[in-house]
């Protein structure tokens, strides 16, 4: 597909080093209410067009396809106002401010006849997906806790993750992708209990999650932290546990760690960029139809309305609302 770029900030840099490596997919034009940023941006990675505001971005008829990387609080706006100009989207996590922002950004793609996705980009990295076939197939037995935590210090001066009009937190943060990895390996969530640490905004939050399985999911993010990234599945007959989880590297292999009884032994899997295998699995679920995207990796409307409620219910139990 040929890809629009709405909002040059840090994460959108990364999507764009992996258009550049994929061999179907490729940027077009980036879009940014200033011109200057979005020509700097564009003629970093080689891109023809730039637009000096979104509405720009959204007319321009070169463009099949979005990805958002505004702000959280944009996040909602911006992909109902893509649909609306018949582009499908790929839409940074956390995919709205709550669980009714979400539903209004399904229903306008609906709506419009486009496709919308949740980016969480690790989902389609092999190792994850070898990570899914592992529990599904029941190689641990059932899964009994899942463990996952990330977070990474900001320093000092002005950060839209430390901001409360902007949807910032922990948990938006960073804290989405431990949410979102316990809900794709032990299921839907029921009941959650947390506590967190605030400033404007949630600067470490640790949860339980009680999933309607019968798992547990222990939980934690931070911004104010050392740099920690881990996930682990405990199953009734083994242990998985998966290191640098949500940003396996791009330069070495990465590995899962597979324990049974009192064998340990490790699956290696070689260098892949993930934002590359994100931009070219969400325009293979696009070309199946979604829906008919059998042995493609999926990121389902069910999980990020499941996200989207879970993180709710979480900031409400550690004594704030979301949004």
């Amino acid at each position: 597909m040929r890809w629009g770029i709405l909002g040059p900030g840090k994460i959108s840099r990364s999507f764009l080093t992996g258009l550049a490596g994929s061999r179907t997919e490729r940027a077009v034009a980036v879009g940014s209410r200033d011109l200057a940023r979005a020509r700097a941006v564009a003629d970093d990675f080689g891109v023809g067009r730039a637009h000096g505001s979104y509405e720009r971005l959204l007319a321009d008829d070169a463009v099949e396809a979005v990805y958002i990387g505004t702000p959280n609080s944009t996040h909602g706006e911006w992909a109902v106002a893509a649909a609306k100009a018949g582009k499908h989207v790929l839409c940074e996590k956390p995919l709205g401010r709550d669980v009714a922002e979400a539903e209004a950004m399904f229903a306008a793609a609906r709506e419009h006849g486009v496709w919308l996705m949740e980016a969480f980009m690790y989902r389609f990295h092999p190792r994850t997906l070898r990570l899914q076939e592992l529990v599904a197939a029941g190689d641990l037995g059932e899964p009994v806790l899942v463990r996952a935590s990330f977070g990474f210090p900001i320093g000092a001066g002005s950060n839209v993750r430390l901001s409360a009009d902007l949807a910032g937190g922990a948990l938006m943060d960073v804290g989405c992708y431990p949410v979102n990895a316990a809900r794709m390996l032990a299921g839907p969530v029921r009941g959650v209990t947390a506590v967190a640490r605030w400033e404007d905004v949630d600067v470490t939050l640790a949860g339980t999650l009680d999933h309607e399985s019968g798992a547990i999911g222990v939980l934690s993010c931070g911004l104010r932290s050392g740099r920690h990234n881990e996930l682990q599945v405990v199953g009734s007959a083994g242990v998985v546990d998966v290191p640098d989880a949500f940003t396996p590297p791009r330069d070495r292999p990465s590995v899962l760690r597979v324990t049974g009884g009192r064998d340990t032994h490790e699956l290696a899997f070689e260098p892949v960029d993930q934002y590359t295998a994100e931009a070219e699995g969400f325009a293979a679920l696009v070309a199946a139809g979604h829906d008919g995207a059998a042995g493609l990796p999926r990121m389902p409307l069910a999980e990020s309305l499941d996200n989207a409620a879970t993180i709710e219910a979480l900031l409400a139990a550690a004594g704030r609302s979301a949004g």
